[in-house]
């Protein structure tokens, strides 16, 4: 299979990519311009970071509904109305700070809302997507290699910097970009000619607690599935504990600036690219059980070369190997999870996946400032690489190629 098949046998797919693409920029642009705008407002690094936090707070308030909602209603229609009403609620923020309205707690209020129609289009993307390539396991992997690319470049590469740019040259500017480019999403996403409607009757009239529990309880019998979803957790305890602080140690134990900082996350974005890139390669040559569990092994000594490096030479080999190491984990988790799944629960699988993993993100920055606290800023490197290896060795004992070829041919 060509790395065109995708885009030519599933004629709905270029037209999924480039929203996602699209919408991912503008998130990328966002995540800049929002705590510049802020650090503007208040100088009290509590205040500034309470922001960052309450746009967290819906992933893990609001992912298990998303995901039922995700199973309800038409899954096309839910991810271009959240493009609508996440393109009004970054218009209004550009207009408050046009209007020198802005505060705190607009910006808390923004993000809060914004984030909550994240969760509804994060949860009716990921469940969209095996229907859109027709179920196919290697084009869903494929699929997904294409839009962890594109994340990579346009959410973490080219967004950040570009909102910081546009900031610099007018508050507003970056959040009149992002509306612009929910909207084009929207656009996008309207010209898919697919049904994504899911079967009434395999929803049985549940309740929103009962669909709920129906999700919890299939992933639960799924021992590969429930795994992924606990080492997801725990691998982003680790990758937060090493990246909340990464800044620092760029700083002062790298004697690193803002422009080299960049330059060294840059790196990284490289990585991942070519990981995803890589993915569908390597499973090829050691089946999706062994790559998940190499790419767990690989984090980790990434997070270890860091720990260690005397230079940015050695540092930046660590960052485009966490980076190469984290693409084909997080390509293959996902299209395990989709492929894996039956449709009518794809949306709240994901939504408990999200609750899980995403929750592990502030256990793990505080974890990692704990650490550097305490113990010095490798310290923090060190314990993730701790961390990262033993989910590797649990890998090997909950993901197996037999469990793994159990959960497809089943369902």
């Amino acid at each position: 299979m060509t790395s065109r098949t995708v885009f030519t046998s599933a004629p709905d797919f270029p037209k999924l990519w480039a929203a996602t693409s699209v919408s991912l920029l503008g998130n990328g642009i966002s995540s800049a311009a929002l705590p510049l705008l802020a650090a503007t407002l208040s100088s009290d690094p509590f205040v500034v970071s309470s922001v960052i936090v309450v746009a967290r707070l819906p992933w893990l308030l609001f992912a298990l509904p998303a995901g039922v909602m995700a199973d309800r209603w038409d899954r096309k229609r839910a991810m271009w109305l959240a493009d609508l009403v996440r393109a009004a609620l970054t218009a209004a923020l550009a207009a408050a700070v046009v209007t020198q309205t802005a505060s705190i707690a607009v910006l808390m209020l923004a993000g809060f809302l914004i984030a909550i129609a994240d969760t509804v289009f994060d949860s009716a993307n990921a469940a969209v997507l095996p229907r859109v390539v027709s179920g196919d396991a290697d084009r869903i992997q494929q699929a997904n290699s294409w839009l962890v690319a594109s994340r990579t470049t346009v959410e973490s590469f080219v967004g950040p910097p570009l909102g910081g740019l546009m900031f610099t040259a007018s508050r507003a500017l970056p959040f009149v970009g992002d509306a612009l480019s929910f909207l084009v999403s929207a656009l996008f996403l309207r010209k898919m000619r697919g049904d994504y409607h899911v079967r009434r009757d395999a929803l049985g009239g549940m309740t929103v607690r009962q669909s709920i529990k129906e999700g919890f309880s299939w992933l639960w019998r799924q021992p590969v599935l429930r795994s992924i979803t606990a080492i997801g957790g725990f691998f982003n305890v680790a990758c937060m504990a090493g990246n909340a602080i990464f800044v620092l140690f760029a700083q002062q134990a790298l004697g690193l600036g803002a422009v080299g900082f960049s330059l060294l996350l840059a790196v990284g974005a490289c990585g991942a690219l070519f990981g995803a890139a890589q993915a569908g390669r390597l499973n090829r040559w050691f089946g999706v059980a062994v790559s998940l569990r190499l790419s767990l092994a690989g984090t980790g000594l990434a997070f270890l070369v860091t720990a260690v490096a005397p230079n940015v030479w050695v540092a930046g080999l660590g960052e485009i190997l966490a980076g190469l190491a984290a693409a084909i984990w997080n390509v293959n988790q996902m299209s395990l999870r989709q492929s894996g799944t039956p449709d009518h629960l794809l949306g709240r699988i994901t939504g408990v996946h999200r609750l899980v993993t995403y929750g592990g993100m502030p256990v793990g920055a505080l974890l990692g400032g704990v650490l550097a606290s305490l113990m010095g800023l490798r310290a923090s490197f060190t314990a993730a690489a701790v961390i990262l290896f033993g989910l590797a060795v649990f890998a090997t004992f909950t993901i197996t190629r037999s469990r793994v070829a159990v959960l497809t041919e089943v369902n």
